[in-house]
């Protein structure tokens, strides 16, 4: 808003709505981290069409650093808790060049349990795409691939795609919710909880390569894990998966103002096959981008 009460905001689909916070005041119960400044205004949006696009929501948060004090290796993180019906027999995966992270099941039956309603033998596919990153400062690489580098306004996007579970019934321990602001930003940044890297292979714990992108597939062609590896291909067993999409570093200037803005894409097969959500999820990531 301007001085004269009159909002400036662009209000986007056919139905949204708006809030704002800061973290100011109170009690930071899910980190216990400190206060540092920010106001975020949000906005949630739809719109009714009468294809995919009808069966996604979208977000936008404008962030500002209401603080005197300058902001480094900072990153902003978009932390998706899917639950895809029966939410403990999940897994996640990435495309990197989409900047997409999705949930999907874990087999191809999701169960009534828990007092949730599973999706029975046909099983959507869920997404968080990562459209609009935060404005990078001088990291000497092309983020929005257009061949410049560290351009006024270059745009940085998906820089790490990580996870960890729900404490209950995982482990090891290392792979689960954070307990603390020191975990939190390590689980932002691409560490575990005990401090060491995220890496290639298996549940990505304890390997030996690290990695900046988890379960990428074949999305992550110059990645250092190769091009085939899936929880499915792992042999992981599925659980309650959380999933994390960072952009970052980048310096946040006393005053500057960045957004971060992402969408829920969301496809259902109709056949038995829990994998065939995952292409069918893509197309409609397509369509949300363009």
């Amino acid at each position: 808003k301007d001085n004269l009460g009159v909002c400036k905001a662009r209000v986007f689909g056919d139905e949204t709505l708006w809030w704002v916070y800061n973290d100011n005041g109170n009690v930071h119960a899910a980190t216990g981290g400190k206060a540092i400044g920010l106001e975020v205004r949000a906005q949630a949006f739809a719109f009714k069409t009468t294809d995919e696009i009808n069966n996604m929501t979208f977000y936008s948060y404008q962030i500002i650093n209401r603080s005197s004090f300058q902001l480094s290796n900072t990153y902003m993180t978009v932390w998706t808790d899917a639950d895809l019906g029966q939410y403990i027999d999940d897994y996640i995966g990435c495309d990197v060049k989409r900047g997409l992270g999705y949930i999907y099941n874990g087999d191809n039956y999701d169960e009534t349990n828990f007092g949730v309603n599973g999706y029975g033998s046909s099983i959507p596919a869920l997404g968080c795409d990562f459209f609009q990153g935060p404005i990078n400062t001088t990291d000497g690489i092309d983020n929005n691939g257009n061949g410049l580098i560290d351009e006024a306004g270059e745009q940085m996007g998906m820089t790490k795609f990580l996870y960890f579970n729900n404490t209950i019934g995982a482990t090891p321990l290392q792979t689960t919710d954070p307990q603390n602001a020191t975990q939190t930003y390590q689980y932002m940044t691409g560490f575990w909880k005990d401090g060491t890297p995220f890496t290639c292979g298996g549940n990505a714990y304890g390997g030996s390569v690290p990695t900046s992108y988890v379960y990428p597939a074949d999305t992550y062609t110059n990645g250092p894990c190769g091009n085939t590896w899936t929880e499915v291909t792992a042999g992981n067993l599925p659980n309650d998966r959380r999933f994390l999409q960072s952009s970052g570093p980048f310096e946040l200037l006393p005053g500057a103002v960045n957004y971060v803005t992402f969408g829920l894409p969301w496809a259902r097969t109709s056949t038995t096959d829990q994998l065939a959500s995952i292409p069918l999820l893509k197309t409609a990531d397509d369509k949300a981008q363009a």
